[in-house]
């Protein structure tokens, strides 16, 4: 299922990750060190999501109010959040590449 987005928005983090699986790019000669990028990706989208729970937990609980896991798993969050979120999720994953694929790579 693939949520809609204006032109020029960042790519969300699912759509993002589905892409990847598909895809399985071959960045390097050797098939393992493109295993190893794709776990690092897999991890890096889990970092994602984790920051995206924490700071809903922060949203719904306030100061000394704890909130449900329940809460944080049927959170929706308005469009102003979603794109703050897809442009962090964009400039994390473009940082990490930067740092994980060789300048020549022509990505």
């Amino acid at each position: 299922m693939s949520q809609s987005s204006s032109p020029g928005a960042p790519e969300p983090l699912s759509e993002i990750a589905l892409r990847q699986a598909r895809e399985h790019p071959n960045y390097f000669d050797d098939p393992h060190k493109d295993e190893l990028i794709r776990l690092v990706l897999a991890l890096a989208e889990e970092v994602c999501v984790l920051r995206d729970r924490l700071e809903t937990a922060s949203i719904l609980g306030g100061p000394g109010s704890p909130c449900s896991a329940a809460a944080i798993d049927t959170f929706k969050p308005d469009e102003t959040l979603m794109e703050q979120r897809l442009a962090r999720h964009s400039a994390f994953f473009e940082k990490l590449m930067e740092k994980l694929l060789p300048p020549d790579s022509g990505v």
